[in-house]
């Protein structure tokens, strides 16, 4: 087996399938719960008003932080063979990270907001970042399928996110001071678990710039992708706020959140699927790369359809006891919400599928096309239906996502055939 500038290619999957989701839904559940949390802190402790702020600034900061973040992860997790050594990775994490920190300065002054919402904005952008550069090491320990230790490590990034946010938001009561308390933990967590667990036993030689941007040639449609996937996310947050304020936007993103139960699953079922697909996608296995693919999008449409039954019965109730009792309004939403959430998460599963076959640059027109439809459905819908039309946009562009996924995994299956 070649081998590239690396020596020895990093080892198989050992452990099973299940131990490694068991792991990875352990540690993406605690870290989004403490997600989760953070939003009810500052619903409970800040208001509505607040957690609007908090919505608009992690809106405007995500897609820049996406663009960043290039899915480097998943590009270095499905290098199997080990074509290039660790180092280089690392080293276009940190680069490209830098890049978008002052993109994000750029932003916040740039803005038109007031000095406290930028500055909002500006903390918010540091703490994303510092996700990017932990996100390199997962990728060291997912190729190794050492998806325990990645969770040890979210579990303990939730734990300190929450209490540094939470304690400081306590006493001093401002967003910018709990949210630099944020970064801080996050930052300190990186330095002292991240970095010596990921970098163990990988060669953080570099071999050059021009190996370096060949990296970055090759994970840069992910990057667009993922800036592309996160303006969908976002687009209808930025019409909610154009069109009916910051106020209800706060609303939304409380009630959205609920999305991220079952989008932890989904991610977890994608993240330890992946070192499989990709060996069975290497190997020529079509059958098997088929119904992987095909066990996972039909497990993640199962769960959304028990988020729907969930929030049909227990919405008013949920809502009240984790924001305030007033959110209780919002049941209604809450089902149209997971509702939207169905064909969302079939499409994050056939998106791991994409990734693990290494289909990179087909993504990118793909997601031109969902963050099109997905803006103007938002700007049509928003303004007609309020809440309930952000939720709906949300839905057609998954639908639309979906379809293009379809094709182009057709499109790889038949390139596997052709090269067998």
């Amino acid at each position: 087996m070649p081998t590239g500038h690396c020596g020895k290619p990093p080892p198989r999957p050992s452990t099973s399938l299940r131990s490694s989701f068991a792991w990875t839904l352990a540690g993406n559940g605690f870290y989004a719960a403490a997600q989760w949390a953070i939003l009810s802190l500052i619903a409970k402790m800040g208001g509505a008003e607040m957690l609007g702020q908090y919505a608009l600034a992690v809106a405007l900061t995500t897609p820049l932080v996406m663009l960043s973040h290039l899915n480097l992860r998943a590009v270095l997790a499905t290098d199997v063979e080990g074509r290039r050594p660790f180092g280089d990775y690392l080293a276009v994490r940190l680069g490209v990270s830098g890049l978008s920190l002052v993109g994000i300065a750029i932003l916040a002054l740039l803005s038109g907001h007031s000095g406290a919402l930028a500055a909002v904005i500006l903390v918010t952008g540091l703490a994303q970042s510092s996700e990017t550069v932990s996100d390199i090491y997962y990728g060291a320990m997912q190729r190794r399928d050492e998806m325990a230790l990645i969770a040890r490590s979210m579990i303990a990034r939730g734990l300190v996110s929450v209490c540094a946010f939470g304690l400081a938001l306590y006493i001093l009561h401002d967003l910018v001071w709990a949210l630099a308390a944020l970064a801080v933990g996050r930052v300190a967590l990186l330095l002292a678990y991240d970095r010596p667990k990921g970098a163990a036993g990988e060669s953080l030689a570099r071999s050059g710039r021009r190996p370096e941007l060949s990296i970055l040639r090759t994970a840069m449609p992910l990057g667009v992708m993922l800036l592309l996937v996160s303006l969908n996310t976002n687009v209808p947050r930025y019409a909610i706020e154009r069109f009916l304020g910051v106020a209800d936007l706060g609303a939304f993103a409380a009630v959205a959140s609920f999305i991220t139960v079952g989008s932890t699953v989904v991610n977890a079922l994608g993240q330890a699927a992946t070192p499989r697909l990709a060996l069975h996608y290497s190997r020529r296995e079509s059958a098997h790369f088929l119904k992987l693919t095909f066990r996972l999008a039909a497990s993640v449409g199962a769960l959304g359809v028990a988020g729907v039954v969930v929030a049909a019965a227990f919405g008013p109730t949920i809502l009240g006891i984790v924001y305030r009792p007033e959110y209780a309004v919002h049941g209604g939403l809450l089902v149209a919400v997971m509702g939207t959430a169905i064909p969302g998460y079939v499409a994050i599963a056939l998106g791991y599928a994409i990734t693990a076959a290494r289909a990179f640059d087909a993504q990118v027109p793909l997601f031109c096309v969902v963050a099109a439809s997905c803006g103007a459905a938002s700007w049509l819908l928003v303004p007609r239906f309020g809440l309930r039309g952000a939720a709906l946009s949300l839905a057609i562009a998954a639908s639309v996502q979906i379809g293009g996924e379809a094709l182009i995994l057709a499109r790889a299956m038949r390139r596997l055939e052709a090269a067998g």
